[in-house]
């Protein structure tokens, strides 16, 4: 391990501006002590998340005046009524996290939530002190500004909070005996303290002084201080009483996807420093889980590092921090994974960034990130991602790779999602199945050409059951139906037990019946009920003999879409596997004017090459060649670089591609009357 001395630079105001601090993650818990639910799903949520994320994990819990008697309640009824309102709580249990990021039950907060949050950093630090007189305490704020912070308006929310409150007879109608970190008080009061931030580098001071009440256990009790923007409602960060002394800094990277070829290097740059009062001993770590044919090192100051390096920060100063990758032949989406630590201060936290590089990848499978269903199953969609990844070699696709919804997100916004031709969305039981910010880059991905293969058996009802789903958004509803080409009818049940093609469909028609496993167990067995939206869509399943819809595809000028309502890992693997053929073979196989009627106009017909991408040779096969045909290939601006002809009863062909460039083209099987199919297909 190498250990160098970080010197104060020029670089410290610009550097400042761009610092951020770790950011602790507040939930908000709105619960009660005669709440069934409650009782399910908080001891999980205090165990799997408070305790596992002791030290960046701060927690208030608000307990109602319903469902029934509630003594924590009945203490303050009135504070606790005004967070239930600034929330619109409807019902116990709940959970806000981070004041606008996620609100669900208690046991739809996962770890990805946790790492999300505390990775963001904030340009804002929180200092919480107390002292104790006794039957008082005085409790001073500071609201450090250590980097540029959004505009907004902020108020500082500042409880009191016992933990935890036991009870040997349970005092509501649950059972529950015991209750982590209940609000007793918040001051100045629930309206919170009006805060104008002080400039980079500043900090603001607010005090308070609050009776220790006879009824608390007094050595429970400590401050919790949040600041909170108005509009937004984002929480930016958190202090409590006891809080680890944390100096080191850590701005995010000045991008966070990129997107290169093999052997192309590419680089996220970064600052950190101490902010703290005296010089620290800092851990720098760069972890990854790149193939073995890719390279990274990192650099602070231009000081070159394999993976770690110990380094000493003198008071104030900043360094410059460049992680660099370079990739290998082999395809992914790769995590790199920066963290700071401190030697000086152990109980500090670790800060993490990360950043993400894509190469190789024309077919992305992207597994939604949110709770499983059941709110009790851990993981996430991840957990059956083997289903895609399993169909999509069968396909003999060598282009695909996964990854989650997060990570797709953020390659698209950042213009870093080239060379992706199709998603696979594995949206399978979770919530939300999609998010405002998800559809909103899958829409730009589309527009731009994207085709999208989305499956899940509640998508539809979160989406549009005004009834009884919580998940409705407005950009949802447009996505559902201007995109995904759907209308919802119904949410499923046991009667929507197997998935049955259109047998006039020309891409799908043909599979065997396809039965649809309870996959989840139990009563959850939801596969939607669909109608398609528009004439680009076209029905592929049905349920059974029945007239139910389970499955559409749609083609518009700009992408290809298919949309299956029951999950691929609730469907045999065989069938699961053809049915993500079709869509992929679907995808790549008519380009330009090509269309389904153009398809259903001859009999003959041309499968995917193989191997593709194709590195020097690649086989094409025919079906049904019942009369002398030419075969073309054209490059993506449609000039054709190669034709021959096809005689009667020919079934394969072998193409030699090693004199093209490299990059994408379309070959098509033409007839005398002019009618073709067109597939594409990639040269290395």
């Amino acid at each position: 391990m190498k250990k160098i001395q970080l010197l104060v630079s020029g670089l410290l105001l610009s550097a400042g501006a761009f610092a951020q601090a770790p950011k602790f993650v507040l939930f908000e818990h709105f619960t009660q002590a005669s709440c069934g639910p409650c009782a399910a799903q908080n001891p999980g949520f205090e165990t799997n998340i408070l305790n596992a994320n002791s030290q960046t994990v701060r927690h208030i819990a608000y307990h109602t005046s319903w469902p029934g008697v509630d003594p924590m309640n009945a203490a303050n009824p009135t504070e606790v009524a005004d967070r239930v309102a600034y929330y619109n709580v409807s019902g116990v249990p709940d959970v806000v996290l981070q004041g606008n990021y996620k609100q669900g039950g208690p046991a739809s907060m996962t770890q990805a939530d946790v790492d999300a949050q505390f990775s963001m950093g904030s340009p804002i630090k929180i200092e919480v002190t107390e002292v104790d007189n006794g039957a008082t305490r005085d409790v001073t704020v500071v609201v450090k500004t250590i980097g540029t912070a959004p505009i907004g308006t902020f108020k500082l929310y500042t409880a009191v909070v016992e933990n935890p409150i036991d009870f040997t007879t349970a005092p509501g109608s649950n059972g529950e005996l015991h209750f982590p970190n209940v609000f007793r008080k918040m001051y100045p009061s629930t309206a919170g303290e009006n805060v104008t931030l002080a400039p980079v580098g500043g900090a603001v001071t607010f005090n308070y002084t609050y009776n220790v009440d006879t009824t608390w256990v007094a050595a429970n009790v400590k401050v919790v201080s949040f600041l909170q923007e108005t509009t937004s409602k984002e929480v930016l960060n958190v202090g409590s009483v006891g809080d680890p002394v944390i100096n080191y800094t850590l701005s995010n990277p000045n991008n966070e996807v990129s997107n290169v070829a093999a052997g192309t290097a590419t680089s996220f740059t970064f600052t950190s420093g101490n902010s703290g009062s005296a010089s620290e001993d800092f851990v720098y770590t760069l972890t990854n889980d790149a193939p073995a044919d890719w390279t990274s090192n990192f650099t602070i100051d231009g000081n070159s590092f394999g993976s770690t390096a110990t380094v000493t920060s003198n008071a104030g100063s900043t360094a410059n921090i460049v992680v660099n990758v370079t990739p290998g032949a082999t395809r992914g989406v790769v995590t790199y994974t920066l963290t700071v630590s401190s030697v000086s201060n152990p109980g500090s936290p670790v800060m993490s960034k990360k950043v993400y590089v894509i190469s190789g990848v024309t077919d992305l499978i992207v597994n939604n990130s949110g709770y499983v269903g059941d709110g009790a199953t851990a993981g996430s969609a991840a957990n059956w991602g083997a289903v895609y990844t399993n169909a999509l070699a069968a396909a003999n696709n060598t282009g695909y790779a996964s990854t989650n919804d997060m990570v797709m997100q953020k390659a698209i916004d950042n213009l870093a999602f080239t060379g992706v031709n199709n998603v696979y969305y594995n949206a399978g039981w979770t919530f939300p199945a999609l998010t405002d910010g998800v559809v909103l880059a899958l829409q730009n991905f589309m527009d731009g050409g994207g085709n999208l293969f989305i499956s899940g058996q509640d998508v539809g009802w979160e989406i549009a059951d005004v009834a009884t789903s919580g998940f409705i958004t407005p950009a949802k509803t447009t996505f559902f139906s201007d995109y995904m080409h759907a209308t919802y009818v119904a949410d499923g049940g046991t009667t929507n037990s197997t998935l049955t093609t259109v047998s006039t469909d020309p891409i799908f028609s043909g599979i065997a019946s396809a039965p649809i496993n309870n996959f989840y167990g139990g009563t959850y067995f939801f596969p939607d009920q669909i109608n398609a939206a528009d004439t680009a869509a076209k029905v592929i399943f049905k349920y059974g003999t029945s007239a139910r819809v389970g499955g559409i595809r749609a083609q518009t000028a700009n992408y290809k879409m298919v949309y299956i309502c029951a999950g691929m890992e609730m469907l045999n693997s065989a069938n699961s596997n053809e049915i993500l053929k079709r869509a992929h073979d679907w995808f790549y196989g008519y380009q330009g004017t090509a269309s389904v009627k153009e398809l259903e106009s001859t009999q003959a017909g041309m499968g995917q090459n193989y191997p593709n991408p194709s590195n020097g040779l690649t086989s094409i096969t025919f079906e049904n060649i019942d009369q002398a045909m030419n075969f073309e290939l054209a490059d993506v601006t449609g000039k054709v670089v190669y034709a021959q002809q096809i005689a009667k009863g020919t079934s394969r062909i072998e193409l030699s591609t090693a004199s093209f460039s490299a990059g994408k083209y379309v070959y098509r099987l033409i007839d005398a009357k002019g009618n073709s199919v067109s597939k594409s297909m990639m040269i290395k």
